[in-house]
């Protein structure tokens, strides 16, 4: 039989080492978040890509610049249309008439009209609750071959030029993934797309 003494100390020591582990743990830091290193030869293919296809004329908000002429947000580069921006009332008008055009040329750059339908350009910034933040390389390059919305059937919409980018290599469609993903995260919940009944 065991001394009552022994099996007294053995369970204070135990009792004492799994204090100061406690307390050794509370004081320890959080690992730092990881940061995901890209190549630097896809990161340039894939801004030669966006910049070749002016993917921001239509994914970046735009702003009055000094000389008064309007230029890329850089701080809301590719973060689709501005979630705080006033929606435009469609007018009831004939389509492709003089005054169907002129409403068109003073639609913001992120927003796009057809007969049937208001369109609002996507934010493509890596946030993870209102852009592509949580996308996966394959998600991205399937939705850009397929056409389709990343898990839902619903077709990317006209002027999204899809067709045309499904035809670039993967190289360089994993080289734009990886540039969209190297920019700084912008949170902007876009709006949905608005069915016109005319």
């Amino acid at each position: 039989m065991r001394n009552p003494k022994s099996i007294l100390s053995l369970f204070s020591f135990l009792l004492i080492t799994m204090f100061l582990l406690a307390i050794v743990g509370c004081n320890q830091k959080p690992d730092p978040p990881t940061v995901t290193m890209y190549s630097p030869e896809r990161l340039e293919i894939g801004q030669a890509v966006v910049e070749g296809w002016n993917c921001s004329f239509c994914h970046t908000p735009q702003i009055e610049a000094p000389d008064g002429k309007l230029m890329p947000d850089p701080k809301r580069l590719m973060s689709g249309h501005p979630a705080d921006e006033e929606v435009p009332t469609v007018p009831d008008m004939i389509i492709s008439s003089p005054e169907w055009m002129e409403f068109l040329d003073n639609l913001d750059s992120t927003v796009w009209a057809t007969d049937d339908m208001l369109v609002f350009s996507a934010n493509l910034t890596p946030d993870d609750n209102t852009g592509i933040g949580t996308w996966t390389e394959v998600e991205f390059v399937e939705t850009i071959r397929e056409g389709r919305h990343r898990g839902i059937e619903r077709r990317i919409k006209y002027p999204m030029p899809w067709r045309e980018l499904s035809e670039l290599s993967d190289e360089e469609l994993l080289s734009v993934y990886e540039y969209l993903m190297s920019l700084e995260p912008v949170n902007n919940k876009v709006p949905e797309s608005i069915v016109l009944f005319r």
